[in-house]
């Protein structure tokens, strides 16, 4: 269904199964973005520039780093070499002026961070042509602050479609490791937004009314990109279980169960990206966006069927599940906690 807008016409999609997905063009029932699923800190005024003086090093690493030189998206942080293969240049320098090195926000390892996605493990030309949808803007946001961020900048800059599939290839090689625990809660610990994501805010807790709230055991590691920093997922009560319902038998119907497309562990299949123990926060974002249309790229056909048919608490419940499964083969313990 390449090039075709749905906009402009039904949109039909088989699943691995070989059932027939039916996507009719935009949304049909009204739904309210909610602000909170797209943490944005905008800047009040100028950021004074990074130390370069003192060196830093995170846990477990014999490197040391100035702040000047973790901020460099041209010359990457690299805490770990030993980790992942020798990075290509689009991943490790990109390409100025404005391509900035993949690593930086999806880190060497291809783990990323919840902002910005994991690319361990993705098929290599889905990658490619998220980065086409990035560049011509078939693919935005339903971000209320902004429909569009850096990764469209980043894509205008990568002119170059070879140093695109290098980098594709290079992350397609990497193994995803789940670095989130999910914790169902009624009361979720105070935050506060933090750039792109929350983080904890002092004592107490708040009613979690129906969010899904990940945060950095360690904002500061996560700030020094540190690649094995963990982040916790606050989540309903109920939501794990819920979710799996979900997932196994289709808000709609088997057509529209996970499995259909994404495998029966949802470790993907063929093109079709695998999305299990990726970051709840960014999962929900992406079925919201699906959800309003804010992708029209050619993969996302398939995955209106689906969230046309969701609710929020849907959504929710949906990313816990998913981000709590094994990113490979091998069946993990649970890790959904309840408090």
């Amino acid at each position: 269904m390449r090039g075709v807008r749905p906009a402009l016409a039904p949109l039909l999609a088989v699943g691995v199964a070989g059932t027939t997905l039916i996507a009719q063009p935009g949304a049909p029932l009204p739904f309210t973005v909610p602000a909170w699923a797209f943490p944005t800190q905008r800047a009040s005024g100028p950021t004074p520039p990074p130390d370069s003086v003192a060196l830093l090093r995170v846990p477990n690493s014999s490197r040391f780093y100035t702040r000047t030189q973790i901020a460099n998206g041209f010359d990457i942080p690299d805490w770990f070499p030993g980790q992942h293969p020798p990075m290509p240049a689009s991943v490790q320098y990109g390409v100025r002026p404005d391509g900035r090195a993949c690593g930086f926000c999806h880190l060497p390892d291809g783990q990323g961070r919840p902002e910005n996605g994991t690319l361990a493990g993705l098929p290599v030309d889905y990658t490619v042509r998220q980065m086409r949808a990035f560049r011509t803007g078939e693919r935005t946001s339903a971000n209320p602050a902004t429909p569009t961020g850096p990764m469209h900048t980043v894509a205008k800059g990568f002119t170059n479609e070879n140093e695109v599939r290098a980098a594709a290839r290079y992350f397609a090689r990497l193994r995803l490791t789940r670095r989130n625990v999910i914790r169902e809660v009624r009361d979720v610990p105070k935050t506060r937004i933090a750039g792109l994501l929350y983080a904890y805010d002092g004592e107490g807790t708040e009613p979690i009314a129906g969010r899904l709230i990940e945060v950095p055991e360690s904002l500061e590691r996560h700030e020094l990109r540190d690649p094995w920093v963990r982040y916790v997922t606050y989540v309903p009560t109920g939501s794990v279980s819920r979710g799996r319902v979900l997932a196994t038998r289709g808000p709609a119907g088997a057509a529209t169960a996970c499995a259909t497309c994404h495998g029966p562990q949802l470790l993907g299949v063929g093109e079709i990206p695998p999305i299990a123990g990726r970051s709840p926060s960014m999962m929900l974002r992406q079925l919201i966006n699906f959800r309003t249309r804010a992708r029209q790229d050619s993969t996302a056909a398939p995955m209106y069927a689906v969230t046309d048919a969701l609710s929020l608490d849907d959504m929710v419940a949906l990313s816990a599940y998913v981000g709590s499964l094994p990113p490979s083969a091998r069946r993990a313990p649970s890790t959904a906690t309840r408090k």
